[in-house]
């Protein structure tokens, strides 16, 4: 039977409470202790009845295929830090969304199907749309969710995402390997250095770079909290926050999460007050509300559906490929895998290809264009 975790309010937890009553009122009878209290008796009844029924509407709908073809689906796991970027959007958006947990490192058997082999982490799922790399899917919630706040109202915010991304991840993984190394899984750490070999995944090697490395991360710590000093509430304005809040916070996040004792010595900048208030006003958004699914789940539900046609794309700013042409995109930093597919359509910012076999059908699978090379077939 499947049983969806619910944050805030969960469903196994409902299920729990009407265990619970059952429970007691059978002890109850047996005790003599509401034989005479009908009126007891039967408002137990009915919040029993209440409890199971909530949890088999919730069920119901998340096994009807229709009412999920539309639903945002993120694959991710706990400890990634481009995840927590992706929860942290649908958090400043309000956003109900549905959580598949994948393994830290591949084979993750429904997924790389469904993308065609891309490896990183996270991934949204939109009926059978897939949706790659963080830039690509903060601004397909803007496009898919237009209700809610836009992450890109600042025409800065997407370059400053991009240089935060790029200036700070690959430190920071130098400096976990450099500081905590030994201590690491060893699948994890060789699985790490196929993912991005142009760092060295050992101790020894990192360990003396440390002072270069801290001394790297604190130049661009610098940067953000002069973007503080005047006193604004985020790092664009006093208004809302951007998508560049959301990127900042993250690996600072990844930062506080992996060197909680060496911040202090390392980090400075860290302690500012203006700093730590900023990174409390941007945690306190939450995730927003998730519910739990599994990966095959989510594969039923791609398998069901079409793929959309990507309409909002403008094929006009395109006049590299055609429809149908077969394309090989890469990732040109990390985790560089190939996607192959036919082309759909590319725009400035996003490229579509579709992608169809046996087991699951057609599925379009969206990249975006900065951090990717594309290449004909042939």
């Amino acid at each position: 039977m499947l049983c969806l975790s619910v944050k805030n309010g969960s469903v196994c937890t409902w299920q729990r409470i009407a265990f619970i009553l059952l429970l007691f009122m059978k002890v109850a009878r047996r005790c003599f202790l509401i034989q005479k209290n009908a009126h007891i008796m039967f408002k137990l009844n009915f919040a029993t009845k209440l409890f199971y029924n909530i949890r088999k509407f919730s069920v119901s709908t998340v096994d009807g295929v229709t009412n999920m073809s539309k639903e945002l689906i993120l694959y991710h796991y706990p400890q990634s830090t481009f995840a927590e970027k992706v929860r942290m959007a649908m958090g400043l958006k309000k956003l109900k969304w549905f959580s598949v947990i994948t393994n830290r490192i591949p084979p993750r058997p429904y997924l790389d199907v469904l993308t065609g082999g891309y490896r990183r982490i996270p991934v949204l799922q939109v009926g059978a749309d897939m949706y790659c790399d963080t830039h690509l899917i903060l601004r397909t919630l803007d496009r898919l969710r237009p209700d809610s706040s836009s992450f890109f109202s600042n025409r800065l915010t997407q370059p400053l995402c991009w240089w935060w991304d790029k200036a700070m991840f690959e430190e920071l993984l130098r400096l976990r390997v450099g500081l905590h190394g030994d201590k690491l899984p060893k699948e994890w750490l060789s699985d790490r250095q196929k993912f991005a070999p142009q760092i060295t995944f050992t101790k020894a090697d990192n360990e003396k770079d440390i002072p270069l490395t801290v001394q790297r991360i604190n130049a661009h710590l610098a940067w953000l909290t002069n973007m503080l000093d005047d006193g604004r509430m985020f790092l664009l304005g006093d208004s809302m926050p951007s998508a560049f809040d959301i990127t900042a916070y993250h690996l600072l996040w990844f930062t506080k999460v992996n060197f909680e004792n060496e911040t202090k010595d390392f980090f400075p900048e860290l302690s500012q007050p203006r700093l730590v208030s900023w990174f409390q006003r941007i945690a306190a958004l939450g995730h927003g509300t998730s519910i739990d699914i599994t990966a095959e789940e989510a594969f039923k539900i791609a398998k069901q559906v079409e793929p959309s046609e990507p309409n909002y794309i403008d094929n006009k700013r395109n006049s590299k490929w055609h429809k149908g042409q077969c394309l090989q995109v890469l990732p040109n930093d990390m985790g560089r895998e190939p996607v192959q597919g036919t082309f759909i359509a590319a725009d400035d910012y996003e490229i579509v290809l579709r992608r169809s076999n046996e087991s699951i059908g057609n599925i379009n699978v969206h990249f975006p264009r900065a951090g990717f090379d594309i290449t004909e077939i042939k």
